[in-house]
């Protein structure tokens, strides 16, 4: 890599002095609630790359005297010792916290002088090129577990531009941070206040509402033999959505004709993962695969209050109850079974009221988390280009 003028490749070691580890000690498994409290990290405080104090555990009466390393501001905190996707996890700490110690298994990152910001180098070591470096640097025989030494983290190569460049990278992309943040609040406020609706309008099912077998109010549909309409996913959080959606890889099968075929408005879900709540209602004509059941909703029921209903903590609990299978892993709830189960619904005008009313705050949500994604990509983008020199920001 090309390193633009009065930039330089150094290890770690020229820019940090030390590595400070904290101890064990016997912790409750509580937060710490003020000042006067103790607390010892836990290694989730750094493992989004970002740092989060209220990730602890209060330390025990006795282990008061033992614990040693504060958490102090303009540090960096690294895992040394996590899994192998983990190990190597760090993030900025802006401010001192006097009450809060590490653990045996974080580091804080002690810089040599005042020639290095500490801020700028947490993104360094917070891009997805370094947080892969650290992770090879990682050793130990179990797959599980894994350790990064202090003589590996400290010869650690890392780009070096002049400190006011370090600094107002460092401000630029913590411009970033502070409008993700801020939305990252927004999105967890309307998360709240989407799960508080469901809790008032869907969790505690009105008395009123009359009690149907869902085999009354549902059909099964079986059609198969489809093989050239567009293969669809069933998914917990987004519903139905097409297959080349999803991140994983697709592993369905080359023979497609015994996928069920999925119209508009039916509702699939999931035969062995009902009581995880994996079901939606289809937009799209298209085939799923065997896996899943199809269901055709009577002409009395709102396929999308249904979604959000059997979605609910509850109503997961009968579906539950009523699959079949000796362990979680081979539990299944096939249509027979479904329709045995007994649920309150209330008339169709109320539920396309409840509808109506979940679907703006959840219509609002995604919205939202779709311009957080967008945000969070820009400054992957940005980190990019900022940290190599290809784009300069001097004054």
């Amino acid at each position: 890599m090309k390193l633009p003028d009065r930039w330089h490749i150094i290890p770690l070691n020229q820019v940090i002095r030390t590595l400070q580890a904290g101890v064990s000690v016997n912790s409750l498994d509580e937060e710490v609630q003020d000042l006067k409290q103790i607390g010892i990290l836990k290694t989730s405080s750094v493992t989004t790359g970002r740092f989060d104090p209220r990730e602890n555990k209060m330390v025990v009466q006795k282990d008061i005297c033992r614990v040693k390393t504060p958490v102090q501001g303009d540090r960096i905190i690294l895992s040394r010792m996590n899994t192998p996707c983990l190990v190597g996890a760090n993030a900025y700490v802006p401010q001192d916290y006097p009450n809060l110690f590490l653990p045996d298994r974080l580091w804080s990152l002690e810089p040599q002088g005042d020639f290095i910001c500490m801020h700028w180098l947490s993104f360094v070591l917070g891009s997805s090129e370094y947080r892969q470096k650290l992770s090879e640097l990682a050793t130990g025989t179990s797959n599980s577990m894994k350790n990064i030494s202090k003589d590996a983290v400290m010869a650690l190569e890392i780009p070096y531009p002049p400190l006011p460049e370090q600094r107002r990278i460092a401000e630029f992309l913590g411009t970033w941070d502070e409008a993700i943040e801020k939305l990252e609040r927004l999105v967890e406020a309307k998360e709240k206040r989407l799960d508080g609706l469901v809790q008032t309008l869907l969790a505690n099912t009105k008395k009123h509402w009359s009690v149907f077998r869902l085999g009354e109010l549902f059909r099964e549909r079986a059609e198969t033999n489809c093989p050239s309409l567009e293969l669809l996913a069933i998914t917990r959080d987004r519903g139905v959505i097409r297959r080349s959606e999803l991140d994983k890889v697709d592993s369905s099968s080359e023979d497609k004709s015994k996928y069920r075929r999925i119209y508009p408005g039916d509702i699939g879900y999931n035969t062995m993962r009902m009581w995880q709540g994996v079901c939606g209602v289809s937009y799209s004509e298209g085939i799923v695969s065997p896996a899943y059941t199809i269901l055709i909703p009577e002409k009395n029921v709102n396929a999308t209050f249904a979604e959000f209903y059997f979605k609910t903590p509850h109503v997961i609990d009968i579906f539950k109850r009523h699959s079949q299978g000796l362990v979680d892993d081979t539990l299944n709830l096939k249509y027979h079974h479904f329709a045995k189960i007994k649920l309150p619904f209330p008339e169709l005008a109320k539920q396309i009221e409840i509808t109506e009313i979940l679907s703006t705050a959840q219509s609002e949500l995604r919205l939202l988390k779709k311009e957080l994604a967008a945000l969070q990509k820009q400054k992957r983008g940005l980190m990019q280009k900022l940290l190599t020199g290809t784009w300069r920001v001097l004054r």
